[in-house]
């Protein structure tokens, strides 16, 4: 996010976020201040570029290997990202596992490890049926944006897009840009907590999940403090109501939270501004600025 703050410099932080989203990882930057937007420079440096960008997602010369990559990677860019979410009739576990080391050993993906504390194995006493097959799993991530673009947006539309037709695939980019954006600015908001409990630092923090529920955000301090989070890249201000579920997931799932986040690209509500805690904390984009 810094290098974008230093080579975009004219652009607002909505813009920044939003070019960090699609192109950390691509390889010429500089070729991205010829045009005005981002959904501009994702046509003429995505789309027209297919067939020279193409090459670098090609990791093996062996066709049925390379198809199975490309299933796997666009199963977690568009899924839940579980590590056992991909396997289906056309991926076995022994399948998978030998795609995931392909990868892993490339650097083309990341673990993101679970924090779900496992259950207690109590002698003489079952399980309920639902929970007996029940298994925690690490999440997989991509370890540059541009390639989770490429994977979400290109890979479906390969066909087309080697032909020149951009219609139907522009179309689906402009859909679901923000909520494609939304997961970076989950992994801008890890960061950015981390540069406000400065003298009890972070010493744990990302999204959280089990089997009941997600968090974006679920962090520790030194001293043993607990945010949990919720961010938002929308078009509406976030309220009181987001709050309250935020509050209701952290009780069901039995954490202690001292600290409540929420962060906004389009603010909060007058009701959530005059009425919080001093234990919410509010983050909006010019908080952001810090990342740069």
């Amino acid at each position: 996010m810094d290098r974008f703050g230093k080579d975009f410099s004219y652009l607002d932080i909505v813009d920044l976020i939003g070019y960090f989203s699609v192109f950390e990882g691509y390889d010429t930057l500089s070729c991205l201040h010829k045009h005005e937007s981002l959904l501009e420079n994702i046509k003429y440096n995505i789309l027209y570029k297919y067939h020279e960008l193409k090459n670098n997602f090609i990791f093996t010369d062996d066709k049925a290997l390379q198809h199975d990559l490309e299933t796997l990677l666009f199963r977690i860019a568009v899924g839940s990202r579980k590590s056992h979410s991909i396997y289906k009739n056309d991926i076995s576990q022994v399948r998978g596992r030998e795609l995931y080391k392909l990868l892993f050993d490339q650097g083309i993906i990341t673990k993101e490890y679970s924090r779900e504390t496992p259950l207690p194995k109590i002698p003489k006493r079952y399980l309920k049926k639902e929970l007996r097959n029940y298994r925690i799993e690490d999440k997989i991530k991509f370890s540059h944006n541009f390639t989770r673009f490429w994977f979400t947006f290109i890979t479906p539309y390969q066909e087309q897009i080697s032909f020149g037709d951009f219609d139907l695939v522009l179309s689906e980019i402009e859909k679901e840009l923000d909520k494609f954006i939304s997961f970076s600015f989950e992994e801008l908001s890890n960061r950015l907590i981390q540069t406000v409990f400065t003298k009890d630092p972070i010493t744990e923090v990302g999204t959280y999940w089990d089997k009941d529920i997600e968090l974006d955000l679920l962090a520790k301090t030194k001293n043993n403090l607990v945010i949990a989070g919720e961010c938002k890249w929308k078009n509406q201000r976030i309220s009181k109501n987001i709050l309250n579920k935020l509050q209701k997931k952290c009780i069901h799932a039995n954490i202690k939270v001292d600290y409540f986040a929420l962060f906004s690209k389009s603010g909060f509500s007058k009701e959530l501004l005059k009425n919080h805690e001093n234990n919410i904390l509010l983050f909006e984009l010019t908080d952001f600025t810090k990342l740069l």
